[in-house]
C-alpha cells in the first residue's frame, strides 16, 4: 500500500495534505482502533476448555511493570513515538480468552507527536506489538478485554482520532497475543507505509518525490 501527499506552493509558502490511497476518509474508516466498550469484540474467539484446564478456575498471573522511555522518529513525515512503560501479564475480563495461560495480555503506554509540515495524522494503528518478531493483529487488540484493569488503575486508551499536525496524545495500547512456549520477545513497531510527496505549483511548476517504506522498533 502506497501513501500520496500533496503539496501546493502559493507566495513562497508551502501548503501540504497527506492522504492514504482511496481518500482520507476512507483511511480513517479503516484505521480506527476499538472504542472502550465492555463487551468482547465477536470476532473473537477462544478454544474449548478441557477437563484438565478450567478457565474459570484457573488463576490469572500478576502483572508486572516495565519503565521504558525510548523513543523512535520518522525525520521524513515528523512523527515522534516514545514509548513510557509496559505492564505485561494484565488480567482478562474474560477468562475464556486467558485459557490457562495459553494467552497473555499486554499494555503499552505511548505519547505521540506529530511535527510535519504535512496535514496528515498519525494514528495508534500505525504502532504495532510484535511478539518474537511477529506482528499482533491490531484488530484483535480490544481494551474490552481488559476493561476492569484499565477502569481500575487509571488507563485511558489512546485517542483513535489520531494526532494531527502540531499535536500530540498520549494513551495506553491493549493486546492480547498466544504466548507459546518459552520466553518472548515484544516489541513495539511503528511503520511507514511507502508514500508519495507531490509539491503542486512553485517556479518549477512542481515536483514529486517517494519515500520507502520503512520500520521502526523498540524493543522491551
Amino acid at each position: 500500500m502506497k501513501k500520496r501527499i500533496f503539496a501546493l506552493l502559493l507566495a513562497g509558502l508551502l501548503s501540504v495534505s497527506l492522504t492514504a490511497c482511496g481518500g482520507e476518509g476512507e483511511r480513517e474508516a479503516s484505521s480506527a482502533p476499538a472504542t472502550q466498550s465492555s463487551s468482547t469484540d465477536s470476532t473473537e474467539s477462544s478454544p474449548e476448555p478441557t477437563e484438565s484446564s478450567d478457565p474459570e478456575t484457573a488463576e490469572q498471573p500478576t502483572p508486572t511493570k516495565q519503565e521504558i522511555n525510548q523513543t523512535i522518529t520518522d525525520p521524513e513525515l515528523g512523527y515522534t513515538i516514545t514509548l513510557k512503560q509496559a505492564i505485561i501479564d494484565i488480567p482478562f475480563d474474560n477468562p475464556d480468552i486467558w485459557y490457562n495461560g495459553y494467552r497473555t495480555g499486554v499494555c503499552v503506554e505511548v505519547e505521540l507527536r506529530n511535527d510535519s509540515e504535512y496535514t496528515g495524522r498519525l494514528y495508534a494503528t500505525d504502532l504495532k506489538l510484535l511478539v518474537n518478531g511477529n506482528p499482533v493483529d491490531t484488530n484483535s487488540s480490544r481494551i474490552s478485554s481488559f476493561q476492569t484493569y484499565a477502569d481500575e488503575n487509571n488507563l485511558t486508551a489512546l485517542t483513535s482520532t489520531g494526532v494531527q499536525q502540531g499535536e500530540s496524545a498520549s494513551g495506553w495500547l491493549f493486546y492480547y497475543y498466544e504466548t507459546g512456549s518459552g520466553d518472548n520477545e515484544l516489541a513495539l513497531r511503528y511503520s511507514r507505509q511507502e508514500t508519495e510527496i507531490t509539491v503542486i505549483g512553485g517556479p518549477d511548476g512542481g515536483t514529486s518525490s517517494t519515500l520507502p517504506a520503512q520500520d521502526f522498533d523498540i524493543p522491551f
